[in-house]
């Protein structure tokens, strides 16, 4: 399976799973303790597949997520139209 199909999966199963937590967090805070044991499992158990989802989602993004902070962190220098860039060169012998 190639990296794009991968993440592709993961990133759809994590959302599904933040659907459903979301869902049944929202249940659960509505309703309180009046919730069927069904939805309190499903939330409990989601949430802990969840972290599992995002440890693989954060290490399948960390190469872009390194990539795209140190291109923030560090002032690049604008080049200008027609500024001469001057190279000089030593000789090894």
């Amino acid at each position: 399976m190639n990296r794009t199909k991968l993440n592709y999966i993961v990133d759809l199963a994590f959302f599904a799973q933040f659907v459903l937590v979301g869902y049944s967090g929202l249940l659960l805070l509505i309703e309180g303790h009046d919730v069927s044991h069904f939805w309190k499992l499903i939330h409990e158990q989601l949430g802990i597949l969840m972290l599992v989802f995002f440890i693989a989602h954060i290490a399948l993004h960390l190469k872009w997520a390194v990539f795209t902070t140190k291109k923030f962190l560090t002032k690049q220098r604008e080049i200008k139209t027609g500024e001469i860039i001057e190279a000089n060169y030593i000789t090894v012998d």
